[in-house]
């Protein structure tokens, strides 16, 4: 009887685990979105430039600004932007709205 019990504990818990995983996988499913569209920019970079002045100089409307920043450094291979060094040029990607 002990061990009967102790099996239906066990097929419950199960149960509740998936119906979990379930749940979190129709969510995910709901969260996909379209990839975003982008405009490309190529900018060299100045002596003296940041990226803040390099990115804060596109059209980059409703975007934030550290978006753009952000995704610049990633696309670019940028680990720290006080390394940027002048005559590099930079692909800088900007929502399209």
């Amino acid at each position: 009887m002990r061990t009967e019990w102790k099996l239906r504990a066990a097929a419950i818990v199960i149960a509740l685990g998936a119906l979990a995983v379930a749940s979190h996988a129709v969510q995910a499913v709901g969260e996909i979105r379209e990839p975003a569209s982008y405009t490309s920019y190529s900018r060299r970079v100045l002596p003296g430039q940041t990226l803040w002045d390099i990115c804060g100089k596109l059209p980059y409307g409703r975007e934030d600004l550290q978006d753009v920043i952000d995704r610049c450094r990633r696309d670019n291979d940028i680990p720290d932007p006080g390394t940027l060094q002048p005559g590099k040029v930079l692909l800088i990607r900007v929502k399209k709205q």
